[in-house]
């Protein structure tokens, strides 16, 4: 069975955009400090865990460790596990986003998934060694955050199909998809998905299903019976 909002393939999505925003991230962050290193590693020597004096680090060891440890460590996998979760809550909570379409709805999750990140600190706030290099790698963080969303949206398109609900008498005659009211809506369905559908049978009212596009029912005369999800598509009472 496919869930509404397809909560899977948006995490699926989102594994393709955390990876990407993971890598291109990292892959700044260590050209950010590559081209600052004289200052970054007047930074550190000033640190007595790196200062070069007898027990601790020297400046240069604490920079390669900065560079193969702690930005993978604290900046790209943080940043792919958020891109896997707000893939995840872009699927499920697709419908509710504000902007029309995939691509405005996948900004407005990456915006929100931005906040989390500078919250969080994973935006190079423990990496970076002054301000001027924090600034600029949340302005390059915010220029592939839209790439993100470009990522995330393809995605989620190539996996989602939508689906509209129609019915002749929308107080009366319900449609409702695994127990929930889809009636007048346009719902996001797993592509390849099915999912049990269901008409009143009570009022005498339902003569069949109608069906167009990618969506077809395994019995159209059954108030309660299977729809398939092959593409865009309409389900109607009629």
């Amino acid at each position: 069975m496919g869930e509404s909002g397809s909560s899977l393939a948006g995490a699926k999505a989102g594994i393709l955009g955390g990876i990407f925003f993971a890598a291109a991230a990292g892959l700044f962050n260590i050209a950010l400090l590559e081209t600052f290193s004289g200052s970054v590693l007047q930074v550190l020597q000033a640190n007595q865990f790196c200062s070069g004096a007898p027990g601790a680090a020297s400046p240069q060891e604490c920079f390669s460790t900065l560079l193969t440890a702690d930005i993978p460590s604290l900046v790209m996998f943080p940043i792919a596990v958020f891109g896997i979760v707000f893939g995840g809550l872009y699927g499920m909570y697709y419908e509710f986003l504000p902007g029309y379409g995939y691509r405005l709805k996948a900004v407005a999750i990456g915006m929100l998934m931005l906040v989390f990140i500078v919250v969080f600190g994973v935006a190079g706030s423990t990496t970076t060694t002054d301000q001027t290099q924090l600034l600029i790698m949340r302005a390059f963080d915010s220029v592939v955050m839209v790439l993100y969303a470009v990522v995330i949206a393809h995605f989620y398109r190539k996996y989602t199909r939508v689906v509209e609900f129609e019915s002749p008498n929308p107080e009366k005659l319900k449609i409702t998809v695994n127990g929930k009211d889809y009636t007048g809506k346009a719902k996001t369905l797993a592509l390849h998905s099915t999912h049990t559908v269901r008409a009143p049978s009570e009022s005498g009212a339902f003569k069949g299903w109608l069906v167009s596009g990618g969506v077809s029912v395994l019995d159209p005369k059954s108030f309660e019976t299977t729809m398939r999800v092959d593409g865009d598509g309409l389900l109607k009472i009629s």
